[in-house]
């Protein structure tokens, strides 16, 4: 009977925790990209490719700030990695979005036979589609006791019109695992 009572209680207070706090887990985002420069060797490397990917570090939470660190995205075709994105561990306040520019620039980048395939197809369809994947570490408090601990998660698909290098329509956002947030 004391069990039940107990159990009852715990489940009351997360519904309140939820219902009132309604706390969210913080998140990233890719808002903007553009394709700036894209020079393809006919010797089956990416000579020069420019690419502005803008990424946002998100905290919907009313109450409490979001600590982000280990932000790391990968920017690759075809699956050679062109680029690495980082930053330094950082603060979102309640309700804030930080947003990172990024210009990730590589040359010489190796394809491979099946990449060089994949770009002379891309090319010819006038439609060149790169893959953004990451990961963050961050951290929050709900109802500024319980601090909690997550890793958010990207993976996207960016694929960009050529030759003006605009990119087509797309949602790129890590969502929350957990099963109440």
């Amino acid at each position: 009977m004391v069990l039940a009572v107990v159990v009852l209680l715990g489940v009351v207070a997360v519904l309140v925790v939820v219902l009132l706090l309604q706390p969210r887990a913080p998140y990233v985002a890719v808002r903007v990209a553009s394709l700036y420069a894209l020079v393809y060797g006919q010797t089956g490397a990416l000579e020069d490719v420019q690419v502005m990917v803008r990424v946002e570090a998100r905290n919907g939470n009313a109450h409490s700030a979001a600590y982000f660190s280990r932000l790391e995205c990968h920017l690759a075709f075809a699956g050679a990695t062109l680029a690495v994105l980082r930053a330094y561990p950082f603060r979102v306040p309640a309700r804030g979005i930080l947003p990172l520019a990024y210009v990730a620039r590589a040359q010489g980048a190796p394809l491979g036979d099946a990449g060089s395939a994949a770009m002379e197809a891309a090319l010819r369809d006038g439609v060149v589609p790169f893959r953004v994947e990451g990961e963050a570490s961050t951290r929050w408090k709900v109802a500024g006791i319980v601090s909690v601990d997550q890793w958010t998660r990207l993976a996207c698909q960016l694929r960009f019109f050529w030759p003006n290098g605009t990119v087509l329509p797309f949602r790129c956002n890590s969502k929350s695992k957990f099963l109440f947030f």
